[in-house]
């Protein structure tokens, strides 16, 4: 008995109990660290990889920036683009994702090079906007390709049920079209950039191209400055400090990836398919006439030529139609609308 009364007095001392106390906090303030803190904050980064918005390439921008708003870790975006815009609705879309960003995070973008026409509605999405002393800034303003003053008349064969269902209006309805166009987009760069804009409507629905120094001081862009300048920039506007960096474009790759090798793994060639550079050259520059690797059955022998429609149904989740054939049996040819917001600069 005295044995463990000497035994209990031990056990309960001072200097048992003090470094038994200190381990169970330092555990316990681990946890805590581990589980409730948030982690490090970052900064994403996307670097636009198309010069001209088309309707192909706006889904793949539209991945990278959903990426950036989905991902809790990102507490701002630095976008970096260069463009002379491209089609109406894609550039318009391109817009609208990105004020969808800006409403959860900060957005600010670099303007690199030419940023002209839709390339620039789209940074109108930003919070924040920088130029460089070299950028090209500007051309707002509409190409629309509209057909002949007379249009031809259609084939005997083939029945209309009004004079402007197989050209969509005359000559005079496309002008009154892009002229509407061209006040919608001036209206939404004088709404964005507010008592900023040193330019009245008509001034900035000429179409000029400014440098980066009269976009700055006309109100187009807010600052000069680069890419380091707009993190910065994205810090402040967060609020955060000591953060990180994530490559948004590279993010996305990684998914579409791990898409595909969902796709094609089986019982035989799923251990093939589990590494990640198997499925790269897929991404960056497998050929139609390429197999698979590691793939067996139908998809092995004939090469991969819907690729394309692959990449469509990885990252958009569809596989679209063939744009060189659309509707195989109907006997007339298939027209997009040729409406812009694009700088085509001079003709040769």
């Amino acid at each position: 008995m005295n044995r463990l009364r000497a035994l209990g007095r031990a056990l309960t001392g001072w200097y048992v109990i003090a470094p038994v106390a200190v381990l169970v906090g330092l555990a316990v303030g681990a946890l805590v660290f581990v589980y409730a803190m948030p982690g490090k904050p970052n900064i994403g980064v996307i670097n636009l990889p198309f010069a001209v918005i088309t309707d192909e390439s706006a889904i793949i921008i539209s991945e990278y920036l959903n990426y950036a708003r989905r991902d809790d870790s990102i507490k701002a975006v630095v976008i970096n683009i260069a463009s002379p815009g491209g089609g109406a609705a894609a550039s318009e879309r391109m817009y609208l994702e990105t004020r969808k960003l800006r409403a959860e995070k900060p957005v600010v973008l670099v303007m690199n090079g030419l940023v002209a026409s839709g390339g620039y509605m789209m940074a109108m999405g930003a919070n924040h906007t920088y130029a460089q002393t070299s950028s090209l800034v500007g051309n707002v303003g509409v190409i629309a390709f509209s057909g002949p003053l007379i249009p031809r008349p259609p084939p005997e064969n083939i029945v209309i049920t009004g004079p402007d269902k197989l050209s969509g209006g005359s000559r005079r309805d496309w002008i009154e079209l892009i002229d509407q166009l061209k006040g919608a987009f001036a209206q939404l760069v004088i709404a964005e950039r507010g008592e900023k804009l040193r330019l009245t409507e008509a001034e900035l629905t000429r179409g000029r191209l400014y440098s980066g120094v009269d976009a700055v001081r006309l109100g187009l862009a807010d600052e000069l400055g680069g890419q380091s300048d707009a993190v910065q920039k994205a810090a402040e506007l967060a609020g955060i400090s000591n953060y990180g960096f994530v490559d948004v474009n590279a993010a996305v790759q990684r998914e579409f990836l791990l898409r595909v090798r969902r796709i094609f793994a089986s019982e035989h060639d799923g251990a093939a398919l589990d590494s990640g550079d198997a499925l790269t050259p897929l991404l960056l520059n497998l050929d139609a006439n390429d197999a698979l690797p590691g793939a067996s059955g139908p998809e092995s022998g004939a090469g991969i030529e819907r690729l394309p429609g692959l990449r469509q149904l990885t990252l958009y989740g569809s596989w679209g139609t063939d744009p060189e054939n659309p509707l195989p049996e109907f006997p007339l040819d298939i027209g997009r609308p040729n409406i812009y917001y694009l700088y085509a600069g001079y003709d040769n």
